[in-house]
């Protein structure tokens, strides 16, 4: 059955509005990083798992790319999107100096990045109003725990789901207040 052609055209008006409205907070988050030099943004994806889960309250502080290290979290702008992943080689190439980045919880690293498009370095992570603290470090047995969340869905599926439920429970002011 083919679909009217107004109902077409209404969604692919949404969806280039949806597009560029996406485009305009992206280039906003962006300028603000670079004009105060700190941006405070939410974790979104579970490339970063089991490092950084969706929700977390991330603080990113401008850095060039001469400052960042192997090993730094950094925020990166590609495609009109943000990405947050992790360093794991910087290297010079023409003269320019460039980064390959992966997410924890992914397989492959990515294409490398130029100075252009890195945006900053994630400095601390808040988790709830009680938890604000440095990004830990890669470990093997954080890399391993990541390899298995991106490989099997279902456990993905079943830590978020954990995580979701644990952080409303912390979230939860004490249901019955204390009697004298």
């Amino acid at each position: 059955m083919q679909a009217p052609a107004q109902e077409f055209l209404t969604f692919e008006l949404m969806s280039e509005s949806a597009q560029s409205r996406d485009k305009f907070k992206h280039n906003l988050a962006a300028d603000v990083l670079r004009s105060t030099g700190v941006l405070r943004l939410s974790a979104f994806g579970t490339s970063m798992l089991p490092t950084l889960w969706p929700g977390d309250l991330l603080t990113i502080q401008a850095r060039s790319i001469q400052q960042i290290q192997v090993g730094d979290v950094v925020l990166l702008a590609r495609e009109d999107r943000f990405f947050i992943h992790r360093i794991m080689k910087k290297f010079e190439q023409d003269f320019e100096w460039r980064v390959v980045t992966r997410g924890d919880a992914m397989p492959t690293s990515d294409t490398p990045v130029s100075a252009a498009e890195l945006l900053g370095k994630v400095v601390s992570v808040q988790r709830d109003p009680a938890r604000n603290f440095p990004v830990p470090a890669c470990s093997y047995w954080r890399r391993s725990v990541g390899l298995l969340l991106a490989y099997c869905g279902r456990l993905r599926s079943l830590a978020l789901g954990w995580h979701a439920w644990r952080s409303r429970v912390r979230a939860q002011p004490d249901s019955a207040p204390e009697q004298a």
